[in-house]
């Protein structure tokens, strides 16, 4: 029985012990049992390095029941890192470690409590009020996008206020649209469209960043890693990529409709390769959820071309029910099969040139588009306490369809009618205070004029007959985005918002004779966004489905309430400013954007704060780091130039964190944290960037006292373009020609096929063997794989990994045990498996000589 304290309550009671401590403790006890030093259990990532038996983790387990009690079996295969065993220790036998451990300094908060992560804490019970703690206000607080022409979500302002049209021919890295093209409407098997708006690069993809097996990364659709690198812009944009910031309760609402690489890969069954290129697009939304480690709710949904606008509708319920703290929500479309088109011609949909003429009398169909976006929500209040940036503010949103038409692909305008009332009657505004609408417009005869009337009679009530409504569409543009198109509405006004502008509707010539009411207009130049009288800029978003599948939300330019607390200037000191990539040549790449958006800016103290602040918390910590410290933005611009050029500057450090080492655990006892804390309390910039950029983990939050400063914008990570794509059995001309890097299966070495080594020794030529069956995965020269890297790290995976054993064992002539690899999870120390384990086996494999022990 545990000993009582001198006032009679049990030791510890009450108290929880510093992270520190805990720390202390497990490394401990897995180096009791371990036998090992347990400075040998100072790195980050030691204990999976260590390379325990699974009888030596179930021995761990043991231990720590004997002191703690009833601990799950599979503890250490659960939380894998010293860190992570102390963290769930911590915040699940809190009582337990105090009783067992001294008391030694103030209390240290659970590692598993919610950070607070308000920008203006002082405002904070002001800012609950003003925006309504309980009203149904969503706010958008991050909104990034790929769309035809557009890199990202400024460009497509921009192509959008100067009226560009992003269309053209299907491009050459797809298909040769000759052999499918046919000017006829109707013809079987061919498409009398040729058009599209395309993105570029939809091959590339960092597989290594996100931690995929590159022989897997072919196989997954390319719209599964484009939605996936758009949610780490998403979070990034957002400052919730950083270890402080990061939000757990976050929801994934994805929309897509055409799934067309799995018919690629249907190409090559006849080859016998069943288990290659597929298209799941619950593994859109779930490959997301998985490696953000967010536990919210996460699905596709697939409601034809409202999918994005639905995925935005439910993610907004989702947070008003209190399932999710934020959500991700938008949608991917990608055109990479002529079967898209030509299905799209037999339905008599497509338009019969690169022009999407919408609300246009010559319009007689669409042109498809690719596009990708998606948008980060947050209730009003919450985002507003928070200190977050607001886009605008989502009021209500509504779902119905239309029942039976004189067509399955005929609209009803009474039901897209009652569909805007009942957006806003839930948002709790008057239709006649709507100042723009961007409609769903595809530019079909019959569809547009059909939509317009329903809308038309939504907004009429009360509406002065002098201030009919501006209505427009982006399909003009980039095309219909198809499962994509309600996000990529969404983003436009949210950029008309940011920018207090309409954009025009171009293509419009001469008005589609069947529109005929005075409720609404169409811009036909770029001209400023009025608002209502006594309303804000208010507007309406519509996405209508094949099959009448209909989705409408309302949304408004957020006002902030007048606080009462004055802006105090941030004082001009110095700031550190950090930046980090997973390899040295993208970390040049991102410190040279950087280097660009401040010259783009006069120099000066302004807004540097901002700068240092957001690098500090918002986003990831990767392993090739640069620091500076600098005290004006001429200064940080000169030594992130000097970066890019390979030259050292002022105030400038450079490190390269690796997982097998690190000086970060020699600080992680209380007198390493007595150490850092009193660095961060006298603001010693330079020792913490010096720490930092060799891997010591910092807490940054602690260099801000409330007020911090509001996060200034940082260029987006720089992923790196590497391709990856399988070709279809009778070529098309898919993006990925033969013997491209990173290709398909084909182009690589075949798995298993594993040249004889070099006999320079017998653990340089087991290496070797070991090297080359680990790039028949990774699609990469053998030279260049890392054999201390951790091989969950690589992307490999436990299915994965039996195949690597497998082809190991083979490689050698010997039954190899899966679960070997697990507990030998390194190239390195599998190889010492081998050798010590197999000496015979190793020995007779031809190019190996030399093993101790064994004959010549």
């Amino acid at each position: 029985m545990a000993a009582d304290s001198p006032d009679g309550d049990p030791a510890g009671a009450g108290r929880v012990p510093p992270i520190a401590a805990v720390r202390g403790y497990v490394r401990a006890v897995v180096a009791e049992v371990a036998g090992v030093p347990v400075e040998e259990l100072a790195a980050p990532d030691a204990l999976r390095e260590l390379g325990l038996s699974s009888l030596a983790r179930m021995n761990v387990t043991v231990r720590f029941d004997q002191d703690l009690g009833d601990i799950e079996p599979t503890l250490t295969f659960e939380y894998p890192t010293v860190e992570e065993l102390a963290d769930h220790l911590l915040a699940t036998r809190p009582a337990e470690l105090a009783r067992l451990l001294p008391a030694s300094g103030a209390a240290s908060a659970s590692p598993r409590a919610r950070p607070d992560r308000s920008d203006r804490p002082d405002r904070t019970e002001h800012a609950a009020r003003s925006a309504g703690a309980s009203s149904g206000d969503i706010a958008v607080i991050a909104v990034t996008g790929r769309y035809p022409g557009a890199p990202d979500v400024e460009a497509l302002w921009r192509n959008l206020r100067d009226g560009v049209r992003s269309t053209g021919e299907v491009p050459a890295d797809r298909w040769d649209w000759r052999a499918y093209f046919d000017p006829r409407r109707g013809r079987p098997d061919r498409t009398h469209g040729r058009w599209g708006g395309f993105l570029d690069g939809v091959a590339e993809f960092d597989a290594e960043l996100f931690h995929v097996l590159p022989l897997d990364a072919a196989h997954l659709d390319p719209q599964e890693r484009l939605f996936l690198q758009t949610c780490w812009h998403l979070l990034e944009q957002a400052g919730m990529l950083g270890p402080t910031t990061h939000e757990p309760e976050t929801g994934v609402f994805v929309g897509s409709m055409n799934h067309t690489y799995g018919k690629i890969g249907a190409t090559r069954w006849p080859l016998g390769e069943l288990t290659g290129p597929n298209s799941a697009p619950w593994s859109i939304a779930n490959r997301v959820s998985y490696f953000f480690d967010l536990h919210g709710p996460s699905f596709a949904v697939d409601s034809a071309c409202s999918s994005s606008l639905t995925a935005v509708h439910l993610a907004c319920e989702s947070l008003r029910r209190g399932e999710c703290r934020t959500a991700i929500a938008g949608g991917v479309n990608l055109i990479l099969h002529p079967a898209h088109l030509v299905g799209l011609s037999t339905s008599s949909m497509l338009s019969s040139d690169e022009a999407c003429k919408v609300f246009d009398a010559a319009a007689d169909g669409f042109v498809p588009g690719e596009g990708v976006g998606a948008v980060l929500l947050k209730p009003l209040a919450a985002a507003v306490a928070d200190g977050d940036h607001v886009w605008g503010v989502i009021k209500g949103s509504a779902l119905n369809t239309a029942g039976r038409t004189s067509g399955y692909t005929v609209p009803n305008p009474a039901r897209q009618c009652d569909l805007v009332t009942a957006a806003a009657e839930r948002a709790g505004v008057d239709p006649a205070t709507l100042s723009y609408v961007e409609a769903h417009g595809t530019g079909t005869a019959l569809g547009d004029p059909l939509e317009i009337a329903g809308l038309a009679r939504a907004l009429a009530p009360g509406r002065p007959a002098d201030r009919p409504c501006p209505v427009g569409s982006l399909k003009a543009n980039i095309g219909h985005l198809e499962g994509a198109a309600g996000v990529a509405g969404l983003t436009k006004v949210l950029l008309q918002l940011k920018y207090g502008q309409l954009a025009p509707c171009i293509g419009l010539e001469d008005l589609n004779p069947r529109i005929d009411t005075p409720v609404v207009r169409f811009p036909r130049e770029t001209e400023a966004w009025v608002a209502a009288p006594g309303a804000p800029r208010r507007a309406g978003v519509s996405a209508f489905g094949a099959g009448g599948a209909n989705a409408h939300l309302i949304l408004e330019e957020y006002r902030p309430a007048a606080t009462g607390v004055e802006e105090e200037p941030v004082p001009e000191e110095e700031q550190l400013v950090l930046l980090s990539a997973r390899t040295g040549e993208r970390l040049r790449v991102l410190a040279a954007a950087l280097a660009r958006s401040l010259s783009e800016e006069p120099a000066g103290p302004a807004g540097l704060a901002g700068l240092a602040y957001g690098s500090q918390v918002g986003r990831r910590e990767l392993a090739a780091r640069l620091a500076v410290t600098a005290r004006d933005r001429a200064g940080l611009r000169a030594a992130l130039e000097a970066f890019v050029a390979g030259r050292s500057a002022p105030g400038l450090r450079t490190g390269a964190v690796r997982t097998d080492a690190g000086p970060g655990g020699l600080l992680d006892d209380e007198d390493g944290r007595t150490y850092l804390d009193a660095l961060v309390a006298k603001r010693r910039l330079d020792r913490l960037a010096a720490l930092w950029v060799d891997g010591v983990p910092v807490d940054w939050t602690r260099l801000w006292p409330a007020p911090a400063p509001r996060r200034a914008a940082l260029p987006p990570y720089p992923f790196e373009p590497r391709r990856f794509w399988v070709d279809p059995a009778e070529p098309f001309g898919a993006p990925g020609e033969a013997g491209d890097e990173g290709g398909s299966r084909d182009a690589a070495a075949p798995v298993g096929a594993v040249p004889d080594p070099a006999a320079d020794g017998p653990a340089t030529a087991v290496e070797e063997v070991l090297r080359q069956v680990a790039a028949g995965f990774l699609l990469i020269d053998p030279a260049g794989v890392d054999v201390e890297a951790d091989l969950m790290e690589l992307g490999f995976d436990s299915i994965a990994l039996v195949l690597l054993t497998a082809q190991v064992g083979e490689a050698f002539g010997i039954e190899l045990d899966p679960l070997q690899v697990l507990d030998h999870p390194t190239l390195a120390a599998l190889r010492t498996l081998l050798m010590t384990e197999h000496p015979e086996a190793v020995a007779a494999r031809p190019g190996v000589h030399g093993l101790p022990g064994t004959a010549r």
